[in-house]
């Protein structure tokens, strides 16, 4: 290809491309001889005589042939991508690594961007996208911390917006001390932003009535206010609901939200109503009567490891650092799947050039690469003493004695096992970690 292009510049040929069913970038190597030549494209099912007579109109009467690169910058970024979708996202081998084809390296450490070029869509996208979808429904989203609840609620929120729903997000890390004193200033502080977000006529200063109780007043306040006027379904979410589980009016507030889930029975302006829940932990360690919580109605999605294919997505969205599959699964059994581990890791990998050895060789310093992570959880056990020993009976023996200890160590995600007479840790890296700091 170079030596045809360096005789087309002495005039001494003529190159006429023929794309077959591809509006796709070129590949880095040839796109350097071919992106500012005109091109044929045959497309499936079309005639070959129509191909043909392009080419032959080209060579018999200098013709340009119809179609070239695009010049927007626009086009150009959507070309790349469909070359992105044909080669490195199915594992098809280009001549030469393309640039274009590896995003910026960033570590996103929080909520991922919905634009991520990082972002990996697993069985809980799919399912989280039925669910938008579904009118009159309850979601609740589970999972221990880091393995993207937050990230999932944030492309589910955009995916509700452009279907017309109307909807808005608590995020209950931004409530003050102040609003979460009493079951009666939290449910105020949802009205005022219920409010505020839907630009009601009804104030909540208005309707709310002090001989009626809180809950009451909040629900009686969403259903005329909010949900009676609505001419498409409402969402509510709720991430981090786990903040709530250390306050004595838990049971009441999660209690109101069992009575919304039930009212789409019984009232038809509920009928319109989704309700969307994000946790960490295990809510029967902490609430009295389930009973009378969401925690056990509706649709549970539930955040799972990545798999082999999931990992090796992540892996070639970051220039494939790990050359085989061998070594991705080495990885993931290092480190369990965990996303935000293995976010971090390939992140090092690709940054630093590391082998997955230098990795695993720095995995459990203090200053390499999942140090903060192990550390919050050292923290956290040197508060709960009993936690602390029950983690270190399961490193030496295996088991569990306490039923509690043991739920509560795997909804923190430190642990795996069917029951507490078989219990492992949950990767090599808290094995080797939590040996030497318990």
């Amino acid at each position: 290809m170079k030596l045809a292009h360096a005789l087309e510049k002495q005039n001494k040929l003529t190159i006429l491309p023929i794309r077959v069913a591809f509006l796709g970038a070129l590949p880095y190597g040839p796109i350097a001889y071919l992106d500012e030549t005109q091109y044929a494209l045959w497309n499936e099912g079309e005639a070959f005589e129509t191909i043909a007579a392009q080419i032959l109109a080209a060579m018999e009467k200098f013709a340009a042939l119809p179609h070239q690169a695009p010049a927007d910058e626009e086009a150009r970024a959507e070309a790349v991508q469909n070359l992105f979708a044909a080669t490195d996202a199915i594992g098809a081998p280009l001549p030469q690594a393309d640039p274009r084809l590896v995003p910026q390296l960033v570590l996103e450490t929080g909520t991922m961007q919905l634009d991520s070029p990082f972002y990996i869509r697993r069985a809980s996208d799919a399912a989280m996208q039925q669910q938008i979808h579904r009118v009159g429904d309850t979601t609740v989203v589970k999972g221990a911390r880091q393995m993207g609840k937050s990230s999932l609620l944030a492309r589910a929120l955009s995916m509700a917006q452009q279907n017309r729903q109307q909807a808005v997000y608590f995020d209950l890390q931004f409530l003050e001390a102040g609003h979460l004193e009493s079951l009666e200033k939290l449910l105020r502080y949802l009205s005022r932003k219920l409010s505020r977000v839907f630009k009601t006529t009804i104030k909540p200063e208005e309707f709310w009535d002090a001989s009626l109780g809180a809950k009451d007043n909040l629900t009686d306040f969403l259903a005329e206010a909010i949900l009676a006027p609505a001419d498409s379904p409402v969402l509510l979410f709720f991430d981090e609901i786990d903040r709530l589980f250390n306050y004595s009016y838990r049971d009441d507030f999660f209690a109101t939200l069992r009575g919304w889930h039930n009212l789409r029975a019984t009232s038809e302006p509920w009928r319109r109503f989704n309700l969307m829940i994000a946790h960490s932990t295990e809510p029967y360690l902490w609430i009295q009567d389930l009973n009378q919580s969401p925690f056990n109605v509706g649709q549970i999605i539930r955040l799972e490891d990545f798999n082999l294919a999931e990992a090796a997505g992540l892996n070639a969205k970051h220039g494939a650092p790990l050359a085989t599959t061998e070594e991705i699964t080495q990885l993931l059994n290092f480190i369990g799947g965990q996303p935000f581990l293995l976010r971090q890791a390939f992140y090092m990998l690709a940054q630093n050039r590391w082998t997955l050895t230098q990795l695993q060789n720095a995995a459990i310093s203090e200053t390499g690469p999942f140090g903060d992570h192990l550390r919050r959880f050292v923290w956290r056990l040197q508060e709960r003493p009993e936690l602390k020993n029950a983690l270190r009976e399961i490193l030496h023996k295996g088991r569990c004695d306490d039923e509690t200890h043991f739920l509560r160590l795997k909804a923190a995600g430190l642990i795996n096992g069917e029951n507490r007479q078989a219990v492992h840790m949950r990767c090599r890296l808290y094995e080797q970690y939590f040996k030497n700091h318990l």
